[in-house]
């Protein structure tokens, strides 16, 4: 079973890399197809952990958009705007650093390197999907995010099949993901429904169809964190001191409550009811029961504190390995896996001057984006509530974030350069008798611009 999964996924990653490299069009829609891959073809397959489908170290459900992101850095479309300097700088400062921390004073084994490199392969996916989407057409770009809200929709039937079917043991679409994993890309892709509304002039009954097939599933996969995403999304984005604002977020609101009124994501409200019994018992000093759900969790985020405290400076190198090291040093619990919280692992895993530098970067990349006071809010919105997800996963390494990322932050400067020259045309349009007569004002802009 293992290998013939294995076998599927080289094959297709290969296809996809070919594809990408030799048609614009699949470029386009790289993303998708990526996702895609992951879902449909995998449909009746019964679920296998990441950790046994994995092929040189890497999860196989990473492979379709690593080779995607692979194949437009091959096809020479790094080319990147000048204003990402300063980000590519600190990159590769990054990179240098973490190197440093990881691999010499870590110590060179196999887990080390993997780990390391995942760092910067992952930094060239999101150059490449950037440079890309920097440069294509708005109308092509609109119809590639689309196609990714569409492969999420029917990727979440799917998943509510499986489970109904008894394939599955809840709604995860992706056999060879993590639940946890399949709930972050869910909710990152999630606000792009309302992109799609607006820019695609779709109905209202086309939103909320699609809006009760992400909750259902959330629902059926049985995640708080997804729970928290999909809420979060909601607020972010329709929550505006407007009464347009507060009817929408009223409707969304309304739409959850009936799903939860069903009595189908009954066993999903009973975990969220487990944290708030969980965080009462916290804040009034009292001790957790070992026989508690949220037990290993809480003291795994005590050792993770300890061990951030004890390697304040320059962490203790990325990767399990050196984690466990600096955790077992730290702290008497007999488990040693990571907290599944990013900000503390990542801190305790890089130290101050590491994890600064890391933030600093990811702030970047959220300035890369449509602003929240643009009619594409939904680009910022999505990355802050990935923000809030990294509070209860680490999956930052997932290179369909990365990708995801890349493409919102090129079609971003798409609008960034569209704006320019609306501003631009009254000042250009007496200047334009200065070009040969079949010269279009896109072409002056563009001159003007990059020059």
């Amino acid at each position: 079973m293992l290998t013939a999964l294995k076998a599927y996924y080289l094959i297709a990653a290969l296809g996809l890399l070919l594809f990408t490299i030799f048609s614009n069009k699949t470029s386009l829609q790289a993303f998708a197809y990526g996702i895609a891959l992951n879902i449909f073809p995998l449909a009746v397959m019964q679920e296998m952990s990441m950790d046994i489908a994995r092929i040189a170290g890497m999860p196989l459900a990473y492979l379709p958009i690593t080779s995607a992101g692979i194949a437009m850095a091959l096809r020479n479309h790094t080319r990147l705007p000048r204003s990402y300097s300063l980000l590519l700088t600190l990159t590769i400062i990054y990179c240098v650093y973490s190197f440093f921390t990881t691999v010499i004073l870590g110590g060179v084994t196999s887990a080390n390197i993997a780990y390391w490199l995942a760092w910067p392969l992952n930094f060239v996916i999101f150059f490449s999907a950037a440079a890309f989407f920097s440069r294509v057409d708005i109308s092509a770009a609109n119809k590639a995010i689309k196609a990714v809200v569409t492969v999420l929709v029917m990727g979440c039937l799917v998943g509510v099949a499986r489970y109904v079917a008894g394939i599955g043991e809840d709604a995860n679409f992706m056999p060879v993901m993590n639940r946890n994993g399949t709930v972050v890309l869910i909710v990152m892709i999630f606000p792009l429904l309302f992109y799609i509304y607006k820019e695609d002039s779709k109905s209202r009954l086309w939103m909320f169809s699609c809006l009760a097939c992400i909750a259902i599933a959330l629902g059926l996969i049985f995640s708080r964190s997804g729970m928290i995403g999909f809420l979060a999304v909601i607020f972010l984005y329709s929550m505006r001191f407007t009464l347009s604002g507060l009817l929408k977020t009223m409707t969304a609101v309304l739409l959850v409550v009936v799903i939860a009124s069903s009595g189908i994501v009954d066993k999903s409200l009973q975990r969220l009811q487990r944290v708030s019994v969980t965080a009462n018992m916290l804040m009034q000093g009292e001790d957790l029961n070992t026989n508690m759900n949220d037990y290993n969790r809480v003291m795994l985020l005590k050792g993770a504190l300890a061990t951030a405290k004890d390697n304040f400076w320059f962490g203790t190198g990325l990767g399990l390995e050196n984690y466990r090291r600096g955790f077992h040093k730290a702290s008497d619990y007999a488990q040693d896996s990571k907290s599944h919280n990013f900000y503390i692992s990542y801190f305790a895993e890089l130290g101050i001057a590491g994890f600064s530098l890391l933030l600093f970067i990811l702030i970047l990349i959220f300035k890369k984006l449509s602003p929240l006071s643009s009619r594409h809010k939904a680009f910022r919105v999505s990355f802050l509530v990935m923000a809030l997800m990294m509070t209860m996963n680490e999956y930052i390494l997932l290179p369909e974030i990365w990708f995801f990322y890349g493409m919102l932050a090129g079609i971003s400067h798409l609008y960034g350069i569209d704006n320019h020259r609306e501003a631009l045309r009254p000042l250009l349009m007496p200047f334009q008798q200065g070009y040969p007569r079949q010269t279009s004002f896109n072409q002056i802009t563009n001159r003007s611009l990059n020059g």
